[in-house]
This record gives structure tokens, C-alpha cells and sequence, in this order.
């Protein structure tokens, strides 16, 4: 959130889309860096996905990228940030696994709001009036509270790889609904991206990697 507030007038939504995507190749990378030869074997068989679906983003998103200073100085924090997301996801699905769901969204969430409650007060955007407050109590707080808990759940329940896909997944959503919707003039490039796209994402998600549990587990 703090990334993407800074890096907004610098890095378009689109091409910080187009690095997000990059997480399943960083979710991979970290779990074939593992020291047993089945894990690292298992965890090849995702690249490929990872990077045709990477690929096929890369077709469908128009890339824009600033050349001033604040630009590739916001576009090294934006890769910074794919980075830490894909270790990240590693680490907290390795941590969080075995303990009970209420602990880990308690761990997880004071977590970010302490963070976030740091963050707001360093750029002076605290909030203590009563009208302010109250506007947490709203159909879309109940809907980002509901997101939370189940993008926790599945942390803790899907393995690392599968969850990534979502950074995949999500743009897929998009461009099919731009499709049906906006109906643009269908191009070889649009329709090889969007295969690319689909496929990637599809085989992240069902892939059968054969002894998945053990080498996916991380323990």
C-alpha cells in the first residue's frame, strides 16, 4: 500500500501490475533454493507457468516507465517490493501453517496496523475525529475485513506457488471482462498474450508437481 501510494505519478497501475506478476517466478526461485534435490526439482516445474504467464502479461499491458530520477528510483523500490512480497509469501506460509487461524490473524493483523498507524502518523494523516472513525463502520470496511480473513486463510491453507497465481489471476479476470465488455479489435499479439496468460495461470493453480507435499511444504 505504502509502495504503491509513492510510486503512483511515477509507475503507472499497469506496469506495477506487470511487476507483480513477477511473484510466482520470486515464490519459485525462493523454494527451489531449498537444499533438497526433490524440492528443488518440484519447484522447476512451476517456472515455466510462472514465466508464461509473466510473458503473456507482458503482451496484453501497455508498459510506461518514467526516465527521470524519481522514476527509476520508484521502479527499483517497486521490484524491491515484488522481491520482499515473494519472500514474504514463503516465509508467512511457513510460519503460519501450523498454528490456529485466530493466532495467525491476530499476529498478522496488529502487525500491519501498527505499521500502518506509524506510517499514517509520520505523514501526518491521523484521523481522531468521532466522523472519521465512524466511517470504519461501512459496507466496504466489512467488505475489506472479509477480503483479509480470507486471503489469510489462504496463506495458511494453499501452497505458496498456487497462492501466488492470484497476481496472475486477478489481470486474467480483467482482460477477459474487457473483452466481453469493451470488445476491442482482437490482435495476434492480444490473443497469444491472453493464451500465454490463461495457461500460466492455470497450470500454477492445478499443476499436478507428484510428491507436492513434500516438497512444497517448506518444514
Amino acid at each position: 500500500m505504502v509502495v504503491a501510494e509513492y510510486a503512483r505519478g511515477s509507475v503507472p497501475a499497469t506496469s506495477r501490475s506487470a511487476l507483480f506478476a513477477m511473484v510466482p517466478v520470486v515464490v519459485v526461485m525462493m523454494i527451489a533454493a531449498g537444499h533438497s534435490a526433490e524440492r528443488e526439482e518440484g519447484a522447476r516445474r512451476f517456472l515455466a507457468p510462472a514465466l508464461a504467464g509473466l510473458g503473456g502479461l507482458l503482451l496484453l499491458l501497455p508498459l510506461q516507465f518514467s526516465g527521470s530520477a524519481r522514476g527509476s528510483i520508484m521502479l527499483a523500490v517497486v521490484c524491491a517490493t515484488v522481491v520482499l512480497v515473494g519472500v514474504a509469501s514463503v516465509w508467512l506460509y511457513r510460519s503460519l501453517h501450523g498454528i490456529a487461524f485466530a493466532k495467525a490473524v491476530a499476529v498478522v493483523g496488529f502487525a500491519n496496523a501498527v505499521f500502518l498507524l506509524v506510517w499514517s502518523a509520520v505523514r501526518g494523516d491521523m484521523t481522531w475525529r468521532w466522523s472519521g472513525v465512524a466511517s470504519v463502520l461501512s459496507v466496504s470496511t466489512l467488505v475489506d475485513v472479509v477480503e483479509v480473513l480470507l486471503l489469510l486463510w489462504l496463506m495458511r491453507e494453499m501452497q505458496p506457488m498456487r497462492f501466488a497465481a492470484r497476481y496472475l489471476a486477478i489481470p486474467l479476470v480483467t482482460v477477459l471482462e474487457s473483452y466481453v465488455l469493451v470488445r476491442p479489435e482482437l490482435t495476434v499479439r492480444m490473443g497469444f498474450g491472453t493464451v500465454l496468460l490463461a495457461v500460466g495461470t492455470g497450470m500454477l493453480l492445478f499443476l499436478n508437481a507428484g510428491e507436492e507435499e513434500t516438497v512444497l511444504s517448506l518444514h
